[in-house]
């Protein structure tokens, strides 16, 4: 793709070659395995993956790119939906991609403000082995917990399963640092968690999928583990139906810890993919997981709700639904949309997403499963092509006049960049822009991602 610039590429793989040496990929066949995205959906060319092993190496290549007129696409773990980690399909300048996997440093637990500073690579896996040995526990956790980077979760403000009760990212970080493409370290790493002194530029970094600059370190506010915890899985006919199970451990029992979701068409793919026991005798309409802090005398638990209160036992309901995105998968090209309903029109949702599989003319499957607490639903569509957005538009417009989000919780990205003004008029989108050319004038951080070219 970059031949008509092949000089210019020559001279910046020997530049960068040159300054880092094993840490700059060239090996084609190395370089394509971060050019394509986890769902498979988008793919973008790259000249060379730089793997950084030190936060000060970072900041050096980081700069030092900047001088070489070419494209930088930051990339964490790999793990999102939307594109938002992989190079521009069409670039007229030669694309470098930045990888934060090699940044594993980490500091101490800070025992008396319950905390701890780690590098953006280090996976959220290996962040609950070194703080469960120290008898802590960290607020979000989510399937893709052995890959997910703590960077790329800030990029993305991700949620996963326990933002009933602890929040997002943003909630669960009380310090970050990021670079700016000309060197400027913008840090909150080392003030205290109490500092209003004015504008907080650094927490701009949450939530801005690498349009605005390079996370390098995060300072995490840790949690003691919830113990001993409690989970269910009950069958449910309507969303009225499991709405009401959730309200019922939200009332009567202690701290809730997660509200989960399954549809009938999801649990009968789940049981085939993964050749996994039937919970009942015949597949619910909706299969609703709650896990609470607390003992099951907490709750009045329905005959047929299944019940458990082991580590082991636990883990064994928990795969039902963290096997949910990985048996979508097994089927091909499958449309993946994160989206969250308002709950009092959450049923209404449902009813006409049902409508929606049903009308269009190139749907063969379609389901979800996700978050029921916080209304944040993972849509799964089979039978359009990928190149094929018109059911994405479909699905997002009507998230849309119920009062929804677009995205939930893994960000805008490519895939959704086109449906932005789903969610925002044009003066906010404006403003938004207009902070992303202060950081990044020339337009060459992550072009394409949350804004259209």
């Amino acid at each position: 793709m970059f031949e008509s610039c092949r000089g210019h590429v020559n001279d910046v793989l020997a530049s960068l070659v040159s300054a880092y040496g094993s840490e700059v990929i060239v090996d084609p066949n190395v370089v394509d395995a971060y050019t394509t995205d986890w769902t498979r959906r988008f793919t973008g060319p790259a000249i060379a993956v730089l793997r950084p092993k030190t936060v000060d190496t970072a900041k050096q290549m980081f700069t030092h790119l900047n001088t070489l007129n070419v494209v930088i696409q930051i990339q964490g773990g790999n793990t999102g939906l939307v594109g938002g980690s992989i190079p521009p399909p069409r670039s007229s300048l030669p694309v470098v991609i930045v990888s934060t996997s090699h940044l594993k440093n980490c500091d101490e637990v800070d025992h008396v403000s319950g905390s701890i500073t780690v590098d953006a690579g280090v996976t959220l896996g290996e962040l609950n082995k070194i703080i469960s040995a120290h008898g802590w526990a960290f607020g979000v956790d989510l399937a893709a917990r052995e890959t997910a980077t703590i960077g790329g979760m800030c990029a993305t403000n991700a949620g996963g399963i326990r933002v009933c009760a602890f929040g997002m990212m943003r909630e669960n970080v009380t310090g970050i640092e990021f670079i700016t493409l000309d060197g400027t370290v913008v840090s909150t790493i080392d003030k205290p968690a109490k500092n209003n002194t004015g504008l907080q530029l650094a927490n701009f970094a949450i939530g801005s999928e690498g349009v605005l600059g390079l996370i390098t370190r995060v300072r995490l506010r840790l949690r003691r583990p919830a113990q001993p915890t409690t989970v269910l899985v009950i069958p449910a006919n309507t969303i009225p139906d499991a709405l009401a199970w959730v309200r019922e451990a939200q009332q009567h029992t202690n701290t809730l810890l997660a509200a989960e979701i399954i549809d009938n068409v999801t649990m009968e793919l789940v049981l085939h993919t993964h050749s996994l026991r039937p919970l009942w005798t015949s597949t619910a309409t909706y299969a609703v997981l709650i896990e609470f802090e607390g003992d099951i005398n907490l709750f009045t638990a329905p005959d047929d709700a299944l019940v458990a209160s082991n580590y082991a036992e636990q883990r064994e309901l928990w795969k039902y639904r963290e096997l949910a995105s990985d048996s979508w998968t097994s089927l091909g090209d499958v449309h993946k949309l994160d989206v969250s309903v308002p709950l009092p029109h959450l049923n209404q949702f449902v009813t006409e997403l049902s409508h929606v599989f049903a009308s269009h003319h190139n749907v063969t499957r379609g389901g979800f499963f996700g978050h029921l607490a916080d209304g944040n639903l993972h849509i799964e569509v089979v039978g359009p092509t990928f190149e094929d957005f018109s059911i994405d538009q479909e699905i997002l417009e009507l998230v849309a006049r119920t009062g929804g989000s677009v995205s939930a919780e893994h960000g805008i990205g490519r895939a959704k960049a086109d449906f932005l003004n789903l969610a925002h008029d044009d003066a906010a989108l404006a403003v938004m822009r207009q902070i992303k050319t202060v950081f990044d004038p020339n337009g060459r951080l992550n072009p394409g991602v949350i804004f259209n070219e």
